[in-house]
């Protein structure tokens, strides 16, 4: 009998350790996979190429596929919500008549950025991955500005304002796995993300940043305050920084940020995007309310000149996928509410995601889009969202209170 427990905890031993390495590997596999993919959504941001594009679509769907082998029932609502997504925007398509590039590129990117968003989801990437890729490209906007190129012509794909983009991108990313490991907050990517986005002098990059920074250290100050002595030397560090900067090459980026916002505030009459949404608003019926726009044939006499971009994601939503969209912002503002009871860090990195989307095609139907899909998810999964689900829509029951996670 001895001998026989002897075998059975060896056994067990063994099957544990086996485990343990084949999820290690799993883990590493998916991490290189979510790492290649967010480092060649960035490249092909600042260089544009359809090969790279080809290939990073790919390897979300990929993931997508690997990772759907074996649905959980945890997982259900996730993928009911992506079906509906997917046909809501195909059936828009349908009946407005969307065809070419603006029906297959959306299409690409809705079927594969959920394969990235659900690596994040369950936990399948290591810190390391996410540290490598911001700070690759934080080195990069350095050297530009060290060597005095102005912020405009820093990428190909856009003006100044994709600088805040590609920048939030790789740190949201980054400090979502963070928090997924339960590590401690670290500051400095905020920081270095700010003072990237003051050089790239974009207005709505810039308060970004900033909500970023400040919710991110208000979350840690919270919690520990001894943290503030570090806090004060990080932006010590950052003075510093621009000071040198300023006398060796005579170039102020902040100088720059602020002229540039004090010219579009003096600007008399309404904006150009003000226009553009009020337009969308002004022409929206029942018909397009449910089924979207097709933005070529939209009466807005202007919109061939910008390429019919409104410059807000959430504009970009509703008109690809009508009523569906309406149901996502309904599923947004409900994750905000929940991550103010859960989760601080995500509802900070969340607003500073949706902020910079108001003004700027950012998320929803590009490559970006596995971040706001992975808030969703997020919330779906969220044992707490199941017990608000049951508790309202079915039995009626008064709301428990949350406890956080």
């Amino acid at each position: 009998m001895n001998a026989q427990n002897h075998n059975q905890q060896s056994c067990a031993r063994t099957s544990s350790t086996i485990f343990i390495a084949s999820y290690s590997i799993n883990k590493l596999f998916f991490t290189i996979l979510f790492s290649l993919y967010l480092a060649l959504s960035l490249i092909c941001f600042i260089w544009p190429n359809n090969y790279i594009i080809l290939i990073y679509t790919v390897l979300g769907l990929f993931a997508l596929v690997c990772l759907s082998t074996r649905i959980r029932g945890e997982y259900g609502l996730i993928y009911i919500y992506i079906g509906f997504l997917i046909a809501s925007f195909l059936v828009s398509s349908l009946i407005v008549g969307r065809t070419g590039w603006r029906l297959y590129i959306p299409l690409s990117f809705v079927v594969s950025s959920p394969g990235i968003a659900m690596i994040l989801l369950r936990r399948y990437v290591y810190s390391w991955g996410g540290y490598i890729v911001f700070y690759s490209l934080a080195i990069y906007f350095f050297v530009l500005i060290l060597a005095g190129v102005d912020g405009h012509f820093a990428l190909k794909y856009s003006s100044w304002n994709g600088i805040s983009m590609v920048m939030l991108v790789a740190c949201i990313s980054l400090y979502i796995i963070l928090n997924m490991e339960n590590k401690k907050i670290d500051l400095k990517p905020a920081l270095i993300t700010l003072v990237i986005s003051i050089w790239g002098i974009g207005r709505s990059g810039i308060a970004s940043s900033i909500v970023l920074l400040l919710g991110l250290l208000s979350v840690r100050l919270r919690a520990k305050p001894k943290y503030l002595l570090s806090v004060i030397i990080s932006l010590f560090i950052a003075f510093i920084f621009y000071a040198l900067s300023m006398y060796a090459l005579d170039y102020s980026f902040l100088g720059n940020a602020i002229d540039h916002y004090l010219k579009k505030t003096m600007e008399t009459g309404p904006s150009e995007r003000w226009t553009m949404w009020t337009n969308y608003f002004n022409n929206l019926d029942l018909f397009r309310l449910i089924f979207g726009v097709n933005v070529v044939e939209d009466p807005w006499p202007a919109g061939e000149i910008s390429e019919y971009n409104y410059h807000n994601s959430f504009i970009n939503l509703h008109l690809q996928t009508g009523f569906m969209g309406l149901i996502t912002l309904l599923l947004i503002i409900f994750s905000l509410f929940l991550y103010y009871r859960i989760n601080q860090v995500f509802l900070f990195l969340f607003l500073t995601l949706l902020l910079r989307s108001s003004t700027d095609l950012f998320i929803f139907f590009g490559p970006f889009d596995f971040i706001p899909f992975f808030f969703i998810f997020y919330f779906l999964k969220s044992p707490h969202f199941r017990i608000f689900h049951t508790n309202f829509l079915f039995t009626g029951a008064r709301k428990r209170k949350f406890a956080p996670v």
